[in-house]
């Protein structure tokens, strides 16, 4: 293992149906890369391995280590997180989503200094937690299963019930200025052109 690597596993869930894009939304290009493409190279840079959570291996597999399925399916991103938990290599665990294509090194390194003693670190942006660029530890496991057992795939409703580090925005600031790239999730065509003018900067990969 590489000495920048931290013994934590990443997740790309890549389950989503793209409804409101109307094409597949991972393999859309932002600048000179794919989305997918984009988010594992970030992650490579952080995370010891990278697993993708989808029901198409076919399409994502070169861009991660290994890929897996669902275990409970149809729970949406609630049941991708506990399959990436479940099949993890490491007790920790960055999940992130394959429409996020501007994760910052910057907050993720920040969100693993401060797991010490949590189950859960939850970025907290204009007053909305972020589950779906988050890390979260394999304790966790039990409590999702019960939850998705009765039908329960709300993910910020569980956070009450682990011992849960929430990371404002005055911390995430003094480490990255441009949070509002971090958390731009891609919905519509109309997103696309505006993550353009971001995608075409140089890919920042901090290593250290």
């Amino acid at each position: 293992m590489a000495k920048n690597l931290a013994p934590i596993s990443g997740i790309i869930l890549a389950g989503g149906k793209s409804a409101r894009m109307g094409t597949d939304k991972a393999l859309l290009k932002v600048g000179p890369y794919y989305i997918i493409e984009r988010i594992s190279r970030v992650l490579s840079t952080m995370v010891d391995e990278i697993i993708i959570v989808t029901d198409r291996p076919e399409r994502y597999a070169k861009y991660g280590d290994r890929t897996t399925f669902d275990i409970m399916p149809g729970n949406g991103p609630m049941g991708g997180i506990h399959a990436g938990l479940v099949e993890a290599a490491h007790p920790w665990v960055l999940v992130t989503a394959c429409d996020l294509p501007f994760i910052s090194t910057s907050v993720g390194r920040l969100m693993m200094q401060c797991a010490d003693g949590y189950d859960v670190v939850v970025p907290r942006y204009r007053g909305y937690f972020e589950p779906l660029y988050a890390l979260y530890n394999k304790n966790c496991i039990k409590v999702f299963e019960q939850h998705l057992t009765k039908g329960l795939i709300k993910i910020t409703r569980l956070y009450e019930e682990f011992n849960t580090r929430y990371l404002e925005e005055e911390e995430m600031l003094q480490v990255e200025p441009h949070l509002e790239r971090v958390f731009f999730n891609l919905n519509t065509p109309e997103d696309i052109l505006k993550a353009q003018v971001w995608g075409n900067e140089p890919l920042k990969l901090q290593t250290d």
